[in-house]
């Protein structure tokens, strides 16, 4: 009895440490390849809604322990604001649907980072962000594209076919008919941009009234539209007619401000003359002399 406590421990570890190893060595490279991919993109979702979160609540801070999508469907912590709960409950449950865009068809390296690429010009994504200002929606795409990489450095390639394999396969890339793309290279969006739109009595931006144009480019800025160019040129007017009334209007309204006032004083002095030359002359000593 003392010897069998003496090594239940023992047995404890092997218990728990044998079942690891063995999942580890029959698990396949494709199988780790997925399991990382729907890992990367709980964590890309979850970046994503705790920088509009942490934006849209000044004095909140979106749990770090909402890293998986059921987590994140038990929080309700909205103040105020249920149309943003709605938009978060409803981009919550779009964007688990990621998930489905790797692990069938080609698994490798090239199409692991594309389609966790796609994600950050998805349309449901960039409706989510359009409530941040440009440079923050600019930063947290940076942000997303630097987690991508650093989960592409963890990807099992052993698997992975040639690229004149790829290039052969033409089952794998089907070639374009009448000029059009191949159906692998569109894009797949997961769901309607409608699921996302909240209450139409709430404030927050639609794609109609922003005036969506189609997913853009990773590597250069947004393109500016025209409320853009019309702010510049009401600031740029705003500046002009500020230097002009400096250098122009406020010198010549000093000007004749201190006209004015040498013509006051001026009017002031001469009223003062004529005052004095007006006064009777003082005769009390020569009625004294003839009393």
């Amino acid at each position: 009895m003392f010897r069998f406590r003496q090594l239940f421990p023992l047995f404890l570890l092997v218990w728990l440490v044998i079942p690891g190893q063995l999942r580890s060595q029959t698990e396949t490279p494709a199988a780790a390849n997925k399991r990382l991919f729907d890992r990367t993109v709980d964590e890309l979702n979850f970046r994503t809604m705790e920088t509009v979160y942490d934006k849209s609540f000044a004095r909140g801070k979106f749990p770090s322990s909402l890293r998986t999508t059921k987590a994140r469907r038990e929080f309700d912590n909205f103040p105020g604001r249920p149309d943003l709960e709605k938009l978060f409950q409803n981009y919550n449950s779009v964007s688990e649907r990621f998930k489905s865009r790797f692990g069938q068809g080609r698994t490798d390296l090239v199409e692991f980072e594309k389609q966790l690429n796609t994600i950050l010009v998805d349309k449901n994504f960039e409706f989510f962000i359009r409530v941040l200002p440009r440079d923050e929606r600019i930063s947290i795409i940076r942000s997303l594209q630097r987690a991508i990489k650093q989960a592409a450095a963890q990807f099992n390639a052993s698997q992975d076919p040639a690229p004149e394999e790829l290039a052969a396969d033409g089952a794998t890339v089907p070639p374009a008919v009448d000029g059009e793309l191949p159906a692998s290279a569109v894009p797949r969006t997961p769901a309607s941009t409608e699921d996302l739109q909240p209450e139409p009595e709430v404030s927050l931006p639609t794609e109609t009234a922003i005036g969506y144009t189609g997913p853009r480019s990773l590597d250069v800025a947004p393109r500016h539209d025209w409320m853009d160019y019309l702010t510049l040129m009401l600031t740029g007017g705003s500046f002009l007619l500020m230097l002009y009334i400096i250098t122009s209007v406020l010198p010549d309204l000093r000007t004749r401000i201190d006209s004015l006032a040498e013509e006051q004083d001026q009017a002031l002095a001469k009223k003062r003359t004529r005052t004095r030359t007006a006064l009777p002359e003082d005769r009390y000593e020569d009625e004294e002399e003839t009393t």
